[in-house]
């Protein structure tokens, strides 16, 4: 049945007054003021590390000092009324580090600049030694803040993040919830990032660094967590799940940590007997589908693999991974939508229910 005009008008306006922003023109000047009192937090534990090439801050500087418009920075407004800077971090360490007052990472202050693409004679200048002229044009220099206000819904604001991040290298999705719901309470952070690093978990998902600095580790924790017994709530797209899941948690002052960090190290511990990269499709590359089947399918039948031997559960993980039924399902695209990750979940069920 087609949808009235009346009814798309509606949805508008009332998506619309759900989300509350305000946005100001500021210079690096005033930004570099309030990072020294703590009124606007940038912290790479939480978010990815600062880690731009010589080359990009370089040529970030350049464009400063030439006039190019610099893209929009964005932040979240904690209950206090600070920033917490969840796009723009690198440009924002950039300028910090250049002017000597980066925090969390003090060994990357007062580095030297390059040769630029436009201005070669840059080469071998810090901020002390460039004309003063040029460092107050720098500190002069303006760009848009774009502020998310502290009683925004959080659903709304992470599609917000993840849809119009204009950095150079867009936040993952994992950042993005960090740095929404730290400003609520770092508590539930703490312990993705503590559960991330637990060493069966880590051998056994095997993946590359670059993606572990993307706090790929805390999202496949979160993904587990939000999975585990938890199939009948999943009505969105595994993304948005697991960004409501975690707001739940973060929100809930009776969450039950010991219960989610004792399945998930059990967990860990039976599949680490049978090797790593065992989450590997055909080509060889990580597959979030396995993962979900293997780790849920054991997960919740941990009655029946605590003193099975690894070659039982890897013939169990080879009996998915040959599976044409379930081969289909995952080839045939969508596969983090509602309905294909319920069926992997199901199917776990029906190969990891029995011996």
């Amino acid at each position: 049945m087609a949808v009235s005009q009346e009814k798309i008008l509606s949805d508008i306006e009332n998506s619309r007054n759900t989300l509350q922003t305000d946005k100001l023109d500021m210079s690096f000047g005033e930004i570099m003021n309030m990072y020294e009192r703590d009124e606007i937090i940038i912290n790479p534990d939480f978010q990815r590390l600062y880690r731009w090439t010589d080359y990009q801050k370089t040529r970030f500087i350049e464009s400063v000092i030439i006039g190019i418009p610099i893209p929009p920075i964005f932040v979240a407004e904690d209950s206090q009324g600070r920033w917490e800077v969840v796009d723009g971090l690198q440009r924002l360490s950039t300028i910090f580090s250049f002017f000597g007052i980066l925090k969390n990472m003090p060994e990357k202050n007062n580095w030297i600049l390059g040769a630029g693409d436009m201005i070669q004679t840059l080469d071998g200048f810090t901020c002390d030694t460039l004309p003063l002229k040029i460092q107050l044009n720098i500190k002069r220099s303006s760009f848009r803040i774009e502020i998310i206000k502290w009683n925004s819904q959080y659903d709304l604001r992470f599609e917000l993040f993840n849809r119009l991040n204009t950095g150079g290298t867009p936040l993952t999705n994992q950042e993005i919830r960090n740095s929404l719901y730290r400003s609520i309470s770092s508590k539930f952070n703490d312990y993705l990032k503590e559960l991330s690093a637990y060493q069966n978990f880590v051998d056994v998902v095997d993946i590359p660094k670059e993606k572990i600095d993307q706090l790929y580790l805390e999202e496949l924790v979160l993904r587990f967590m939000s999975l585990y017994r938890n199939r009948q709530h999943v009505s969105k797209s595994i993304a948005l799940h697991m960004t409501d899941f975690m707001k739940q948690c973060v929100e809930d002052d009776n969450f039950k940590y010991d219960q989610y960090s004792q399945i998930f190290k059990k967990t860990f511990d039976i599949l680490r007997g049978v090797g790593t990269g065992i989450f590997n499709s055909a080509n060889r590359e990580f597959s979030t589908a396995i993962y979900d089947t293997t780790t849920i399918g054991i997960a919740e039948n941990i009655h029946l693999y605590s003193v099975r031997k690894p070659i039982v559960i890897k013939d169990k993980i080879n009996e998915v991974k040959s599976d044409e039924v379930y081969q289909k399902m995952v080839r045939s695209g969508g596969n983090n939508s509602v309905q294909r990750v319920k069926k992997r979940l199901e199917f776990a069920n029906s190969i990891f229910g029995k011996i």
